[in-house]
């Protein structure tokens, strides 16, 4: 069946049955969500009433069919009164519609200041943003503006749109506003600020919010969703809101506690071509995880301040701004010699795409698209060297699959696919070329310190990056091949990468100087139990939670947390584990 335009205003049979699968998906998180938390859960107390309220409210017009016209709430949290008051102050300077103060120096209503928010969608769900309106925590309407920020390549449904209004910072801190999106009632009039009625009828304020329209994710006002609504939309893939995690609560008051414990503190870390570093495993993705498994602006703004110091501190563009490398690279670094590995690992295409798809910013999506470029254009220096730097280790093909899949998110067009369909083909035939189900590689060559022969063999916490990166691949495309990759390879570390113990894996398995069979590793385990998430999720055979859940609760005993390199290994890719096997 043929792609419907994006502005489609009518959906096709098979898209409706999608846009039904992802609301009923919806609504059994945000049932979750409403239900009794449990007394362990250390985030339990953080829902607000009237969001308990409007979440209820959802659901249960969810069901037994998605209505026609649906709605969402919009947590608006304001900084100090006095910061807040001091950017409305000075975004409204020069405006002939700011607030001032009587001839008597009474101060007026608190200024309005702009507001931004990047609202995320499951596949199908929004095709038009024209259909988005807002409403006030009084019920009244609030004009706005929206633009899509990027598409499921599927289906070219909307998967994440902006939002910009303007709103006073609203007494006590907070306010609940509610977003509506689907088919207007039938003769409503327009909304929208850029409507021809609506700018009509307010001309002084839609030339404010033509200004708004930017994005303003900095702002004095944060704007956020409930995790239920994150989890539903797939924006950073699957998964559960830590106060429905009954399973493992170790896990939330463990990442919690330690994060705010580190000694030295998380961000006093700072750039290292040699050693650990704060943004080792993706930290801005390690964050954004954290965040949207809460939904609270003070998790929003620490995930965006490590995304801003990461772009700052991390990243070296061309001087057209067309490419973008890691600074550990070489100055005189071209696309025509191949990024070094210790650069490969270190471009953060995951916590980049996050940013963009969760506030909208620029600078984000520029990121992304210069990081994808520069590995896209030194695809053939990577692979058609003495060497194929890709399949050295599964980490290497692993951080340049996440990134240029971030990099198709934002821009699907066929070059991109034909160059991402390109990576998938060389891995599920690197698969193959052995029989265990692992990428099988020179140990020695890639790891001479820890494996003085090899020489074939694989790495459990380097397989379940590969992994990660291949359910990226599969959510844009569904490239069916993934799922027989994905299965046997977690069939390889059940049965052969295991310990003998079966408590943790072996840190590298086919050694022959060093069997790694001890436990002394365990801490890896939330690394690489996605994987058992992941085959669930292709497969639906419980067997794979069922082995999942044993070593994830060895990994939650044995967590190591101590400094930003382990706390981002054990939170960036658990959460979606918990998405995983929430479908149970």
């Amino acid at each position: 069946m043929a792609t419907p335009p994006p502005n489609a205003r009518r959906t096709a049979p098979d898209d409706l049955r999608r846009v039904a699968a992802a609301l009923l998906l919806a609504a059994s998180l945000l049932s979750a969500g409403c239900s009794r938390p449990s007394a362990r859960s250390p985030t339990a107390r953080r829902v607000e009433p009237r969001v308990r309220a409007v979440l209820q409210a959802y659901v249960a017009a969810a069901r037994p069919e998605p209505p026609r016209e649906r709605k969402v709430p919009l947590l608006l949290v304001a900084e100090a009164a006095g910061a807040a008051e001091a950017a409305g102050a000075a975004d409204a300077a020069g405006s002939a519609t700011a607030p001032e103060k009587g001839s008597q120096g009474a101060a007026g209503p608190p200024p309005e200041v702009a507001v931004s928010a990047a609202v995320p969608f499951a596949p199908g769900a929004l095709r038009d943003v024209e259909l988005l309106r807002l409403h006030d925590d009084r019920g009244a309407a609030v004009p706005l503006r929206a633009k899509p920020l990027a598409v499921w390549p599927q289906d070219r449904s909307i998967r994440s749109a902006l939002v910009a209004f303007r709103a006073a910072p609203p007494t006590g801190g907070r306010a609940i506003y509610t977003l509506d999106y689907g088919a207007p009632p039938p003769g409503a009039p327009p909304q929208r600020a850029d409507a021809p009625a609506a700018r009509a009828a307010q001309s002084a304020q839609a030339a404010v919010l033509d200004e708004a329209l930017l994005p303003n994710p900095d702002g004095p006002i944060a704007a956020v969703l409930p995790p239920s609504w994150y989890a539903a939309s797939l924006v950073s893939g699957p998964q559960l809101p830590a106060m429905d995690d009954r399973r493992f609560p170790g896990f939330e008051a463990g990442i919690e506690g330690a994060l705010a414990r580190m000694t030295p503190a998380y961000d006093a870390y700072g750039v290292s071509c040699s050693a650990p570093y704060r943004t080792y495993y993706d930290g801005p993705h390690a964050l954004y995880q954290r965040f949207l498994r809460n939904g609270d602006a003070a998790r929003y703004r620490r995930a965006r301040a490590e995304a801003v110091w990461y772009r700052q501190h991390e990243l070296r563009f061309s001087p057209d701004r067309r490419l973008a490398v890691h600074v550990c690279e070489r100055d005189d670094w071209s696309p025509a010699a191949p990024l070094a590995w210790q650069v490969l690992r270190r471009m953060l295409g995951q916590g980049m795409v996050d940013d963009y798809l969760l506030t909208g910013d620029p600078a984000a999506r520029e990121a992304v698209l210069a990081m994808g470029e520069a590995l896209r254009q030194n695809q053939a220096a990577l692979t058609g060297g003495r060497e194929d730097v890709l399949r050295v280790t599964e980490r290497n093909m692993a951080w340049v699959m996440m990134t240029l899949s971030s990099y198709y998110a934002l821009d699907p067009r066929p070059e991109l696919l034909s160059t991402l369909r390109g990576l998938a083909d060389r891995t599920v035939a690197w698969q193959q070329q052995g029989a265990s189900g692992a990428f099988e590689h020179d140990l020695t060559r890639a790891d001479p310190e820890e494996c003085e022969r090899g020489p074939r063999g694989g790495s459990p916490f380097m397989t379940a990056l590969l992994v990660d990166a291949l359910m990226d691949y599969h959510a844009l495309t569904g490239d069916p091949r993934v799922r027989e990759v994905v299965a046997r390879a977690a069939g390889w570390l059940a049965e052969r990468a295991i310990t003998s113990d079966r408590r943790a894996f072996r840190y590298l398995w086919g050694c022959e100087t060093d069997a790694y069979d001890d436990s002394g590793t365990a801490d890896l385990n939330l690394l690489i139990v996605p994987v058992f998430g992941a085959a669930y999720a292709l497969t639906r055979e419980p067997r794979w939670i069922e082995v999942g859940d044993a070593l994830a609760d060895v990994g939650v005993k044995e967590m190591l947390v101590k400094e930003p390199k382990h706390w981002n290994q054990a939170m960036r890719a658990f959460g979606r584990y918990l998405g995983y096997r929430a479908a149970l």
